[in-house]
């Protein structure tokens, strides 16, 4: 399997500290089923905006590390690129590291809290680079959870969408985790990630999550996700096109009172 997300390039974000923090998510990572992390510092305007370079540079120092320690497991560099209208025009200066490096696929990330409104012109700008829009966990936003609709219009552009594994437990919320089942359910899906900033101190809780994607997305639907998707980001290949998105409704299932489950 293939995590599409996570901060294990140490010192350069909000994610790994040190070396030591790195091989310890990494570990984590990999004792969970992945075989293949990209690794996605943030990336942001600012005077800490880090370039392409850095994070080859760091990715290499990692994969030095990973041999010695003998875990095995591919690391590859990306981004999680901070939305700013000058997106595009960075892009076409080769200021911004794509998924994989492959120069395809580019992992974007929106505010939580809202929806810019120059969000739609970024996207149509990543696209004219010749660059697939990756919207990193847009279930975790809330001008989405408040207006899906923009989900659908974006993925029939060509946008896609990566989920956090996490969301599904309920770590950002109840809308989260309900806006990540029915995006699931719905294939608008195309990416999960472990969004790893730090060595979880909870035991398996991303086992838990990729089961809980398997028990929504079903056994092709949980393969699409973690390996075809994802392995097609690295060869920098298309991903399998002419499917028309919409969204489920949510899940009205009631939920059984605790007493009830008693009964016969």
């Amino acid at each position: 399997m293939i995590d599409t997300h996570s901060h294990i390039l140490p010192g350069l974000d909000d994610g790994a500290k040190t070396i030591a923090d790195s091989l310890g998510i990494v570990r984590q990572l990999v004792h969970s089923g992945f075989t293949t992390l990209i690794a996605t510092p943030h990336v942001m305007e600012g005077r800490d905006f880090l370039s392409p370079e850095e994070i080859l540079a760091a990715v290499e120092q990692l994969r030095k590390h990973v041999a010695e320690e003998e875990i095995l497991v591919e690391i590859w560099p990306g981004a999680e690129n901070y939305i700013s209208p000058d997106l595009g025009k960075w892009a076409g200066e080769g200021k911004l590291m794509t998924l994989g490096n492959t120069g395809k696929y580019l992992l974007l990330e929106l505010p939580m809290l809202e929806i810019p409104q120059y969000t739609e012109q970024v996207l149509f700008d990543l696209q004219v680079q010749g660059l697939t829009p990756v919207l990193a966990h847009p279930e975790r936003n809330r001008g989405l959870i408040e207006r899906p609709e923009y989900l659908v219009e974006w993925a029939n552009k060509g946008v896609l969408f990566q989920m956090n594994l996490r969301s599904l437990s309920g770590r950002y919320g109840p809308e989260a985790q309900e806006l990540a089942e029915r995006m699931l359910r719905s294939g608008l899906i195309h990416f999960v990630g472990s969004d790893a900033h730090r060595i979880s101190q909870e035991d398996g809780v991303y086992l838990k999550g990729l089961g809980s994607v398997k028990e929504t997305a079903g056994e092709e639907g949980f393969r699409e996700v973690t390996l075809e998707n994802p392995r097609a980001v690295l060869t920098g290949e298309g991903l399998m096109g002419g499917r028309e998105y919409f969204l489920h409704q949510p899940n009205k299932k009631k939920k059984r009172r605790f007493w009830e489950l008693f009964r016969r």
